[in-house]
């Protein structure tokens, strides 16, 4: 997998983290599903087969325990939360996902079971 920016451009490093996550557009009740590839104390990088939201949008991110299932939109608790902003977006024509999008945290809240 390529990331679109070097790290000497980024705030903070980012550290290799993949988990499912489940996202919505300002506060919408449509969730929809995206592979997250790694993170930072600013943001972090979603890839999605949805066309992204626009640039500046404000997202919910709940980031999942497994694997995305047709219970998993409804029941499943998040293990983490995160409200961020869509800051880039890029189209991913060699991957299976189709878009990559690059996050900025607005605020978080981490949950443990």
């Amino acid at each position: 997998m390529k990331f679109p920016f070097k790290t000497d451009q980024r705030q903070t490093d980012r550290i290799p983290n993949e988990a499912y996550v489940r996202y919505s557009v300002g506060g919408n009740d449509e969730y929809r599903p995206a592979k997250m590839f790694n993170v930072s104390n600013t943001g972090m990088y979603l890839e999605l087969t949805f066309p992204p939201p626009k640039l500046g949008a404000n997202l919910l991110i709940e980031v999942m325990e497994d694997e995305p299932t047709s219970a998993w939109f409804r029941e499943s608790p998040p293990r983490a939360c995160y409200y961020a902003k869509v800051i880039w977006k890029r189209n991913l024509p060699d991957t299976e996902a189709q878009y990559g999008v690059g996050l900025r945290y607005l605020s978080m809240s981490v949950h443990r079971s």
